[in-house]
């Protein structure tokens, strides 16, 4: 049990590398899986004040189809701040710019004490420095991710680890309003 205990006044505010959590739900079986996102942010924030939810992704350009469209919608919808950046590499497949703009909001509230608790929704170890410019402006930082894409290192790094698999947050998807429905 941890010395730090979670105070019903903290402020939290969440930050999440969506694609990063949504290619660990698709790697955790074969069959389709959707992520419970609100229950997410709920089992996440606890009994503390959520003042704050950021989703990071790339998005396509207006006029080309876009399959996450529909689910940054529902993010937005649910109270996200979508932060989706027109930068894609087609011949890599990978996002480009979503790491450095998560990385630059979660330390830029820190230092606007938006915040008492960052809760980072990745397990990519590229954000320890940014965890680490947080702590040390004396806030904490939380970690929630799956065990198929978070290293020890990140785990460390954090005041907290939350492990996702033994939360709740999964159900099979029945074709209404996941991520792969067109």
């Amino acid at each position: 049990m941890p010395l730090l205990s979670e105070n019903s006044n903290d402020r939290v505010m969440l930050f999440m590398d969506l694609q990063n959590i949504l290619r660990s739900v698709e790697a955790i079986g074969t069959m389709r899986l959707d992520l419970d996102f609100y229950s997410l942010a709920a089992q996440l924030a606890g009994t503390r004040q959520l003042v704050g939810m950021y989703a990071f992704d790339t998005r396509r350009p207006l006029g080309v189809e876009d399959r996450f469209r529909r689910l940054h919608d529902k993010l937005r919808y649910m109270g996200f701040r979508i932060v989706a950046r027109e930068a894609y590499d087609e011949n890599r497949h990978e996002q480009k710019e979503v790491d450095v703009a998560l990385a630059c909001e979660i330390v830029s509230h820190a230092f606007r004490d938006s915040y008492d608790v960052a809760i980072l929704i990745s397990g990519d170890r590229d954000f320890i420095p940014a965890i680490q410019h947080v702590q040390a402006s004396g806030k904490r930082v939380e970690v929630a991710a799956f065990a198929n894409s978070v290293g020890e290192e990140i785990k460390r790094s954090a005041d907290r680890f939350h492990e996702l698999e033994r939360m709740p947050l999964l159900q099979m998807s029945c074709g209404l309003g996941g991520v792969n429905d067109e």
